[in-house]
Order: structure tokens, then sequence, then C-alpha cells
């Protein structure tokens, strides 16, 4: 089980595109929105491991395919912070415009949190393995499309009640699928950067001179 108790702030926003520091309205709506998002995420997730050829119709695109050339198995894993943090957001875009952002910055930050945190325990279970940063349908040339499979082979829809839309985003919003490859041998060092993101042509961080993360 794993529990979230306070929201990485200064990602939430950089999400929104906040420059400088957050004045005092700023503060005080970022403090009423994480409270009650605090009190509406409910975090699950769920997960498999795999060997790598029995997921050709997954591993699509040359990206992939490079990220886990080293990598006899490979770990799948669904998380979400549930329908619950979605009625959040809904009730704080009624409120006002601020709040609605500020609470749908906090979310996504904290849904990266979350698969934080879900890599460090899955990965706690395979101690004597090297690893790959996880790598999700999106990156690079490897298609949405890939998604109602990759949910299927980890039962997420119905371990989590996570679904596909038509257009291959998952359903609820702030829920993520994610990879990670697994080798026996030290793996060769690299980084996810700009090159390999499918945002890399339209993103408001690059156009500023500066990255997400």
């Amino acid at each position: 089980m794993i529990s979230l108790s306070e929201i990485d702030r200064k990602q939430a926003f950089r999400y929104m595109g906040l420059h400088g520091e957050p004045d005092a309205q700023m503060l005080e709506t970022a403090d009423n929105c994480e409270k009650k998002l605090l009190s509406a995420v409910r975090p699950r997730y769920c997960w498999n491991i795999f060997q790598k050829e029995n997921l050709k119709t997954i591993l699509i695109g040359q990206d992939i395919q490079k990220h886990l050339e080293n990598c006899a198995s490979v770990i799948l894993f669904c998380a979400t912070l549930s329908q619950s943090t979605d009625l959040c957001i809904r009730q704080a875009q009624t409120a006002d415009i601020l709040s609605g952002m500020m609470t749908d910055a906090m979310a996504s930050a904290l849904t990266e949190q979350l698969c934080d945190e879900v890599e460090k325990e899955i990965l706690s279970q395979f101690p004597e393995k090297f690893s790959t940063w996880r790598f999700s349908p999106g990156y690079g040339d490897m298609p949405l499309e890939v998604q109602p499979d990759f949910l299927r082979v980890i039962n997420a829809e119905k371990r989590l009640g996570i679904c596909v839309s038509e257009g291959g985003l998952l359903i609820p919003t702030k829920s993520v699928t994610a990879m990670i490859g697994l080798s026996d041998e030290p793996l060769p060092k690299s980084k996810k950067g700009c090159g390999i993101c499918n945002l890399s042509k339209t993103c408001p961080y690059r156009m500023r001179g500066v990255h997400c993360s």
C-alpha cells in the first residue's frame, strides 16, 4: 500500500507554467487544493513480469526495442490516483479557473510521485537485477494504440477499473502505464530526454529553454 502525504509543488507549478516565485494568492490556493486533493486520491497499482519475447503485440517501435535490447524480462505496471481524483479536479474547475488549473497540475505531479514509489516498490523485489528507466506508450515511436493490450495482459481493467478511450487515453485520467526492463548484467547508461518525448515539438518548457524535470 502506497501512501501519498504531500505534493511536489515545484513540479506542479512547473506544469502550470508559473514563472518566478508564487504570490500569496497562489500559495493560499495551493494550500486549499492540496488539502482537498490529498483527501480525494486513492493510489493503486498492479503489475506483472514477462519474458520480452512474449510481448510482441506491445513492444512496438524502434525506440522501445533499443531501450530493452539488453533485457530478457520486462515489468509492466499500471498506476492510478483513481476516479475520485478526476471528480476532485472537475469540482475544482467549477469553483474557479485558478483552482481548476492548480488541482489538475498537482494531480499530474502526484501521479509522477506515485509512479516513482511504485517503481521503487517493484524493483525492491529484484535486488539482483539491473533495470532501465520506465518507458510508457506514447514515448518516441511507441504508439498509444498498444494501451488496450497493455491493460489486458496485466488485467488492469478488472484490478484497477482502468479503461482506454478511443483516442488511446487512460480513464481515470491520472493513470499511467509503464514498463521497466530487467537484465542480469549492468546496462549502458541512458537518460530520458526531449528526443524521445512525443511532445518535444510543442513543449512549452523547451520554448522557454528549460526542461520538465
